[in-house]
């Protein structure tokens, strides 16, 4: 049954004739004598050259092992082979994969399919399956034809991404809630250019994955869609729009000629830009939104998403504000206002963007039947009546505004608008008008939208002598803010003010409040640590 060569007793069983380990195992077990057994082996397996046989043995002078040889040797032959692939016919190339395919395992010979695959485009389907079954495979391939995995297997795709979305989700976040000392004066959340933003490591780290596919750039879309229908995070919605936007920033048309919300989204990422809503763009916008809701197509929930982007609803927030600057000054009627009602619309569809997807609705949210008839004249009267007290110092009806906040509770669309009035307010330092309003919001509005928390902090943080004013300290901590201490969200902006504030602040109205908002065992351990280090960084500064 023995016998003494390596290659007569023993079957090469593998598809291109290399003995593998199982080989060489059966080949020891069944040999009588295994010097020989090697010897014969090395003859069979070595390299066929017959002038380099005799200067094998000065390799062995050298202490050069055969392995170390043969792996310069591998080196070589693959630099050379992968030259002469790039000219080859795609029919040589299939023949040639179909030989390297099977070894492909073999990390001495996976360069070689791994070149030959990405040279293929598209690469054969039975590949790409049995490489979306090897991670270790997988990993070594090519982005050009991972993209080409991922468009068959879409859970491949989505363990790829969702890390990369996650960070992008964090960054945000770190944007909101970073310190006074980094940031840029008046609004710094919205102050950020739309390009800039595109511009993002993760943004174009999610681009470069995509490439030229619209079936990986429609798949992306679906995660984000999911994921903001989870989360309600608004954050995806500007992730929505960047995407789509870094496509038109590099004239890619392969991806943003076929999304159906490009010019749409073309027009409002230029008012964004621009920080106003032009006359030239308007009709264009109402075009497409009559089109959508006249139609009632899917297409009504990107649209949501779009205008759900806190960026985009800042901009609409500022037109309306402006339109009605206009109309108190011609002494018009919201009624009659044509442009009103369509900044209103769009308002209404952004804010309503979450339940829309959903409920998978194809229906356009109507307006509240208040909004036009009483909330508006509300707000108008108020900015008349800021007109007039800072003009000829008039005072405030209480009334009025009580009315306005009160709406708030039922008219979602009003309590955007009175959000954006409160941080108007904020930034031109109406002080007697902020004492009104800030009392009455935690009666009528549950929870503080951490966008509106950022930016309002943010333009507190440039007060100085304001702080000296004992009833405004009042309003804004204890008639305020502090009534929202046990959200975390509006815990973290109330510790990153009073990281500044707190100098300018009296000492018994810091150690007050510091005793109010102590976090509780449910707030996480970055807001408990923020605490503590705000809690000693006052106490240095009181002795």
């Amino acid at each position: 049954m023995a016998s003494t060569s390596s290659g007569s007793a023993v079957k090469k069983s593998n598809k291109v004739a290399i003995p593998d380990a199982n080989y060489i195992r059966e080949m020891f077990n069944t040999c009588e004598n295994p010097i020989k057994a090697i010897n014969q082996f090395q003859i069979e397996n070595g390299l066929q050259i017959g002038s380099l046989e005799p200067v094998l043995p000065l390799l062995d002078l050298h202490s050069i092992s055969r392995v170390k040889f043969h792996h310069s040797v591998i080196r070589l032959l693959q630099s050379k082979l992968t030259k002469k692939l790039e000219g080859m016919p795609r029919e040589s190339l299939e023949k040639m994969l179909k030989q390297a395919f099977s070894q492909i395992q073999h990390k001495e010979l996976m360069p070689v399919a791994l070149e030959i695959m990405k040279l293929l485009n598209p690469v054969p389907s039975t590949c790409l399956k049995k490489v979306a079954a090897l991670p270790e495979v997988y990993k070594q391939c090519s982005i050009e034809v991972r993209r080409q995995v991922w468009e068959k297997h879409q859970g491949i795709f989505g363990d790829e991404v969702r890390p990369i979305l996650n960070k992008y989700i964090w960054e945000k976040d770190v944007e909101l809630h970073k310190g006074s000392e980094s940031l840029i004066a008046a609004a710094p959340f919205f102050a950020i250019a739309p390009r800039k933003r595109r511009e993002s490591p993760v943004v174009q780290q999610l681009k470069e994955m995509i490439g030229l596919s619209f079936p990986l750039y429609q798949m992306m879309l679906i995660f984000v869609r999911t994921l903001y229908q989870r989360n309600k995070t608004s954050h995806f919605c500007t992730l929505r729009s960047d995407m789509l936007m870094s496509f038109h920033d590099c004239k890619i048309q392969d991806i943003y000629k076929q999304d159906p919300c490009h010019d749409f989204m073309f027009y409002i990422q230029y008012a964004v830009n621009e920080k106003r809503i032009q006359d030239k763009i308007q009709p264009k916008l109402k075009e497409f939104y009559l089109k959508i809701v006249s139609e009632k197509t899917e297409l009504l929930s990107d649209t949501a998403i779009i205008l759900a982007d806190p960026y985009v609803l800042n901009v609409f927030c500022m037109e309306v504000f402006s339109c009605l600057q206009s109309m108190i000054e011609k002494e018009n009627l919201p009624r009659n206002e044509e442009k009103l009602h369509f900044l209103l619309k769009f308002i209404n569809l952004g804010i309503n963007a979450w339940s829309i997807v959903n409920d998978d609705s194809t229906d356009e949210p109507k307006l509240h039947k208040a909004t036009l008839k009483e909330n508006i004249p509300l707000l108008m009267i108020c900015l008349v009546e800021d007109v007039m007290h800072h003009e000829m110092g008039s005072k405030y009806r209480d009334n009025v505004i009580s009315n306005l906040v009160s709406s708030t509770s039922k008219d979602t669309l009003i309590k955007t608008l009175v959000m954006h009035y409160v941080l108007t307010l904020a930034q031109n330092r109406n002080m007697e008008r902020l004492k009104m309003v800030l009392p009455l919001i935690p009666d009528s509005i549950s929870t503080l939208d951490e966008v509106f928390m950022h930016v309002l902090v943010s333009y507190f943080l440039q007060y100085t002598t304001e702080w000296k004013q004992a009833d405004f300290c009042k309003a804004v901590f204890s008639s305020f803010l502090n009534k929202y201490c046990e959200d975390e969200v509006v815990l973290r902006h109330v510790l990153r003010l009073l990281w500044t504030a707190h100098l300018h602040l009296e000492v018994d109205h810091v150690t007050e409040t510091l005793e109010i908002i102590a976090p509780q065992p449910n707030h996480s351990s970055q807001v408990r640590d923020l605490f503590m280090q705000l809690s000693e960084r006052t106490a240095v500064v009181e002795t």
